[in-house]
């Protein structure tokens, strides 16, 4: 692959600007929802669904994992995957130690 095919793998200015926006526009919506008065389980629920586009958004593309090889993915996925297990294991063990919640 030459230096020609790889500038033209990846995107130009104008679409990060144009996802920048977009998680901005996120965010906002973010905002509104923790102060509109819902339900906490909805209030939770919505926040971590909008987290999770906003982390994919800048993880696909501000890190560029959306334009690298599916090779270069396994790593960052299975890493995630572990820090996710042990996040997990340490809120379960503070909940049980603490005498649940």
């Amino acid at each position: 692959m030459d230096a020609h095919q790889v500038d033209q793998a990846h995107p130009k200015e104008k679409l990060y600007v144009k996802v920048a926006l977009w998680l901005a526009l996120v965010t906002g919506i973010e905002i509104f929802i923790s102060y509109a008065g819902l339900p906490d389980w909805i209030t939770i629920l919505s926040l971590v669904a909008l987290s999770l586009i906003k982390f994919l958004a800048v993880v696909g593309y501000f890190m560029h994992l959306k334009f690298d090889a599916r090779l270069l993915r396994k790593p960052f996925v299975g890493g995630l995957l572990l820090a996710i297990t042990i996040y997990a294991i340490v809120l379960l063990a503070f909940t049980l130690h603490d005498g649940g919640v």
